[in-house]
């Protein structure tokens, strides 16, 4: 994953309304804007996919994918970059997932999940309606609703430790289902990144401390920077112990690992700009050499 495509996620995360309201639960419906490139295809199936964005936005923002009872919904931006077609009416796309979560007397909203899928294969009709039918595998569907169990489950750990378990664990239902099918992306694998194994990781038991650190990092820390900035910038630290525990016990390619420091490196280097322990950056560092870099120039000055 690059810099650029976070840069290029953030700036259209930011353009998503974030409540400045507050509520204690998680939101657990969606607000998703949806782009779609298509200036790798030709003009045919250009023609084909000019109602592919507001078909995938209608499917996920008119879904209730959590509890009914919560009024805010969670702003979640995708972008869709087709590469070209494998066949009649069939795709391959790269595509980027993002969500947001307000923070506690802000205006602004922190980036909660980004990430980067580079092989999508998806079939698509423009006359056909999408329809939701759990329990059956869909190229095109079930990647939809992996990714928002996913940005739900998230979110919902944010507010309650572990709270986000029900959601990832029907994402791991799709994952187990999709396996069974030859699309790329469904089969576990400890080079780069794909679907499964990172489901695989979030529920692995030996990452749960982490999961329940990020409640920590959001609730305790984030939520509380406008009303006691040192308590909260404490509760963040703590919260970077505890997954650095983690990752001293699982497998260093950890998908989970990499996908929450990927949304926050940036992020922790502001947070820590005027702590007064300056060798968090180096204990940062350790944890998420990934990012060695950005935290090297924030401990010095840059």
């Amino acid at each position: 994953m690059t810099y650029s495509f976070f840069a290029r996620l953030s700036t259209l995360a930011l353009t998503l309304a974030v409540g400045a309201s507050f509520s204690p639960l998680s939101a657990q419906g969606i607000n998703c804007t949806v782009t779609v490139n298509t200036q790798s295809v030709n003009s045919t199936n250009k023609d084909l996919l000019v109602n592919l964005a507001s078909d995938l936005k209608d499917y996920i923002n008119n879904f209730q994918w959590g509890a009914d009872n919560v009024p805010d919904k969670i702003p979640c931006a995708i972008d869709v970059f087709v590469q070209g077609n494998t066949g009649d009416n069939s795709y391959l796309a790269q595509v980027f997932i993002g969500s947001q979560r307000p923070i506690y007397k802000s205006n602004k909203g922190t980036a909660v999940m980004r990430i980067k899928d580079d092989s999508w294969e998806f079939t698509y009709l423009k006359s056909r309606p999408i329809n939701h039918n759990p329990g059956t595998f869909n190229d095109l569907t079930s990647f939809l609703d992996f990714y928002m169990y996913l940005v739900v489950g998230f979110d919902a750990d944010t507010y309650d430790p572990l709270g986000g378990t029900p959601y990832f664990q029907r994402a791991s239902d799709i994952s187990r289902l999709a396996r069974t099918s030859s699309q790329k992306g469904w089969q576990p694998s400890t080079t780069g990144y794909n679907r499964s194994q990172f489901i695989d990781d979030v529920l692995l038991p030996s990452t749960q401390p982490m999961r329940q650190a990020e409640y920590l990092y959001y609730f305790t820390g984030l939520d509380s920077l406008a009303i006691d900035r040192s308590r909260a910038q404490a509760n963040i630290a703590r919260a970077i112990d505890i997954i650095g525990k983690v990752r001293a016990n699982v497998d260093p390619r950890n998908l989970a690992l990499r996908v929450f420091f990927d949304a926050k490196y940036q992020e922790l280097g502001d947070i820590f700009a005027d702590y007064p322990d300056r060798t968090i950056y180096r204990k940062l560092s350790l944890i998420d050499p990934n990012h060695e870099k950005t935290y090297d120039d924030y401990l010095r000055g840059k």
